[in-house]
């Protein structure tokens, strides 16, 4: 549109120059107004102007607009043959070697599509062929001349048409190609990327994850932090549980049952864990939450037999409830474990709450690589917490869930070991004692069914 407008005061300027040059050459007795010349060229000129406001308003599509820009030049080429002819004036009939700027200015100042150029050629060529035939002109050939001038004109044109549309549609092509291959780049890259955080075993992300997240929860702590507006004050920020969990004995395990088991029993395990999450998120304790932080809780593998998850919760006990909902749901699935008190696989849990505001100790820092180191320490310190919860729980006789409460800084405040653990030992004990009278050293190993995916790789185990 913007070529087209152009266009359209090129051809403005080019009516101007035929008024001033009838004008010049009309009779002195002739008043300006009463040069009909000059007068439909001046009206051809306003015409013009209308038309380049009806292109800024965009009412015309591409291809009506083009069916409008043809139509008018032929109007243009029709009405400056006429006036050339209509006076038998050797001054007049020269004004037909000029038609030829008409489709130069649409062909290449417009830069018509090279059909619509060939209509217009065609078009004008047809009404520059009848005007010249049909008037005698004042020399021999003369019209034959003319002819041959508009003809080169529209030749020339055409050429520089086909070629600007040719360069214009090939680099479309190039273009849409880079863009394919970016395309694909980009997404070999986010496959990569999703292979770097995944575990092959588990089908869980791996401890990489766990920065990314983080890195999520910390924008919505400036988010909640800032609120969004004075009549809707942002909510009170969440805490974030960080779950360490071991299983118990695995040691034990893989040496009895051998290492395919233990992969089968880490696979079965992770399943069970993000489902039991998934199951809370959406109705039980987890679900009370929204938004990101249900949507960003989940299990990470973190290494060998251990599993973390990193949740946003409400306090404490949301936490401790949670946790205990996990424990439960892998002694649950009562994989047998020979070498295990209670005879089943278990879980040990070692849970450290922080405020989400901790995630703001780093703002202000204006260099985002250092706010994620920041992060990350903070993540290695709170990683640090819950191990040595887990370690408690493992000191206090396994499958159990043990709080180590902290500030989220290292600085851990000293608790009763009775307040901070949870577990079932009534159950632990009846199944130590139903385990010594049924134990059967000489028993030969026992194998567990596989149920892990085809694409499962070999585990830390």
């Amino acid at each position: 549109m913007s070529r087209a407008v152009m266009g359209c005061w090129s051809l403005i300027i080019f009516q101007l120059m035929f008024v001033l040059y009838d004008t010049v050459y009309a009779p002195v007795a002739m008043p300006v107004t009463e040069n009909l010349a000059v007068m439909l060229r001046l009206y051809v000129c306003t015409a013009l102007a209308i038309l380049v406001v009806v292109l800024k308003s965009e009412v015309c599509r591409p291809v009506g607009g083009e069916a409008l820009l043809v139509a008018t030049l032929w109007g243009v080429i029709g009405l400056a043959a006429w006036l050339a002819v209509r006076e038998n004036h050797l001054r007049c009939f020269l004004e037909l070697y000029a038609l030829g700027v008409v489709p130069l200015v649409g062909i290449v100042l417009m830069q018509l599509r090279f059909v619509s150029a060939l209509v217009l050629s065609a078009g004008g060529m047809a009404i520059v062929i009848s005007v010249a035939l049909g008037v005698t002109m004042s020399y021999a050939h003369m019209d034959f001349a003319i002819v041959f001038v508009f003809m080169a004109f529209c030749l020339f044109s055409l050429i520089a048409s086909f070629r600007i549309e040719f360069s214009a549609r090939h680099a479309y092509l190039m273009t849409s190609i880079d863009q394919l291959r970016l395309q694909d780049v980009e997404s070999r890259n986010a496959e990569l990327q999703e292979m770097a955080c995944l575990d092959p075993l588990t089908q869980l992300y791996n401890r990489r994850h766990l920065i990314e997240v983080l890195k999520q929860h910390h924008g919505d702590a400036q988010q909640a932090k800032s609120g969004v507006s004075a009549s809707h004050p942002a909510p009170p920020l969440p805490c974030l549980a960080l779950m360490m969990m071991d299983v118990d004995h695995f040691k034990a395990f893989n040496d009895h049952y051998g290492h395919v088991a233990g992969d089968n029993c880490l696979y079965q395990i992770a399943q069970a864990l993000q489902e039991t999450l998934d199951r809370e998120k959406g109705a039980g304790i987890a679900g009370v939450l929204e938004g990101k932080e249900a949507a960003l809780a989940s299990v990470v593998r973190f290494g060998g037999e251990e599993f973390t998850a990193l949740v946003a919760v409400r306090d404490l006990e949301h936490a401790r409830s949670l946790a205990e909902a996990m424990r439960y749901a892998i002694k649950s699935l009562k994989l047998p474990h020979r070498e295990s008190e209670l005879g089943v696989v278990t879980l040990s849990v070692g849970l450290c709450v922080i405020p989400l505001s901790r995630l703001l100790e780093g703002e202000g820092m204006e260099d985002e690589m250092t706010r994620d180191m920041a992060v990350e320490t903070l993540l290695s310190r709170w990683v640090d917490q819950a191990d040595k919860g887990l370690y408690r729980a493992k000191r206090h006789g396994r499958n159990r869930t043990c709080v180590q409460r902290g500030n989220g800084n290292g600085k851990v405040r000293a608790q009763a070991s009775d307040d901070l653990c949870d577990g079932l030992d009534d159950e632990r004990q009846a199944a130590q004692q139903g385990e010594r009278q049924n134990a059967q050293h000489d028993e030969p190993k026992a194998e567990l069914p596989d149920h892990r995916p085809p694409m499962g790789g070999a585990g830390l185990s």
